[in-house]
């Protein structure tokens, strides 16, 4: 009766710590393109009006974003003038890990 009370108390930790909680967070990577992104673009924009058109972006896909930061990876820079080409600045956002699927569906990596 011991051993099997130990058993399923065991069992349960094990599966409440395997568990992702809702306050959890996730951070995914966009690499900026030059003009083929999904929000709204200016290169004249400042980093925080950047920010802020993600961010309106991503809410307005349903996703919680808790922070957005960028950074430039020189490898990532693509020296060309079509849209498509990277930047070299690569997008990071926090978000809520209940939105990962969302954000996977919209071709943000991990």
């Amino acid at each position: 009766m011991k051993l099997q009370f130990i058993i399923i108390i065991l069992t349960l930790v094990a599966t409440l710590s395997s568990c992702k909680k809702d306050n959890e967070s996730a951070i995914f990577y966009w690499d900026e393109t030059g003009c083929a992104d999904p929000w709204k673009q200016n290169s004249d924009d400042t980093e925080e009006e950047r920010k802020a058109e993600i961010k309106r972006y991503l809410e307005n896909q349903n996703v919680r974003v808790e922070k957005i930061e960028f950074e430039f990876d020189q490898a990532k820079q693509q020296v060309c003038y079509a849209c498509h080409c990277t930047t070299g600045r690569v997008i990071m956002v926090k978000v809520a890990w209940s939105d990962a699927q969302i954000m996977k569906r919209l071709n943000f990596y991990q």
